[in-house]
């Protein structure tokens, strides 16, 4: 789920996307997961593979690679499974994620330069207008202790407040399938059915000559609506 090294494992890619580039062809991972064969019950199955999902399809829009397919083993026996037979998989929170943040969007630009756990990606419209930030803290938080958080704090802002939706869980190591705590903006997704349950919760961050400062914890993420 580190940030960095999603970084680092897809710009193995780069020089693959230019030369599909110089011939005019769409570059495509035609199947990718984050655990071969049907994925690890220690890792496929955890929040913090929806970070990866989230983190790693957001990493490879944004290097122009224009589709990415996740591979799903047998139904029931896939531990990185969006769905499962009876429950929600948690990697889809991170999916879900990021389709909210994309949505209607036509281009992605990244905000780091990748070399630490702390991220940020920007989605514009057709003519260049910001739509929306999303900032993320790939610290792993195991559920004990004290969680940490970064600051992250974003300038040019022409609103005076702007609003927020939250993806988080108790910890990096929490289960959709076994009835933990996970939302992306206070809302989960009904086992058995896939069914969006609760109401949409927005957090309001203000913003003060142009600069809005906003608080990730570990192992968490935010999307921000900038219109």
């Amino acid at each position: 789920m580190s940030h960095s090294n999603i970084v680092s494992n897809l710009a193995v890619f780069q020089a693959e996307v230019a030369a599909a580039a110089t011939t005019g062809k769409q570059y495509v991972l035609g199947e990718t997961n984050s655990v071969s064969g049907g994925g690890a019950s220690t890792v496929s199955p955890l929040f913090g593979a929806a970070l990866w999902t989230m983190d790693y399809t957001l990493k490879a829009s944004s290097m122009n690679i224009k589709r990415t397919y996740f591979h799903h083993g047998t139904i029931g026996a896939c531990y990185y499974c969006f769905w499962g037979r009876y429950s929600m998989g948690t990697p889809y929170y991170g999916a879900y994620a990021a389709t909210a943040f994309m949505a209607g969007g036509a281009s992605i630009s990244t905000l780091d330069s990748g070399s630490t756990n702390y991220g940020g990606y920007v989605i514009f419209d057709s003519s260049g207008k910001p739509l929306r930030a999303l900032l993320l803290n790939t610290d792993f938080y195991s559920g004990s202790g004290t969680r940490g958080s970064e600051t992250f704090v974003l300038g040019g802002l022409s609103a005076t407040t702007v609003k927020a939706k939250r993806l988080t869980a108790a910890s990096a190591n929490s289960r959709a399938d076994h009835e933990d705590s996970i939302s992306f903006g206070g809302q989960k997704f009904t086992n058995g059915t896939c069914v969006i349950e609760g109401t949409a919760v927005y957090e309001t961050n203000a913003v003060a000559g142009g600069t809005g400062t906003f608080v990730v914890s570990a192992s968490e993420a935010l999307v921000v609506y900038l219109q």
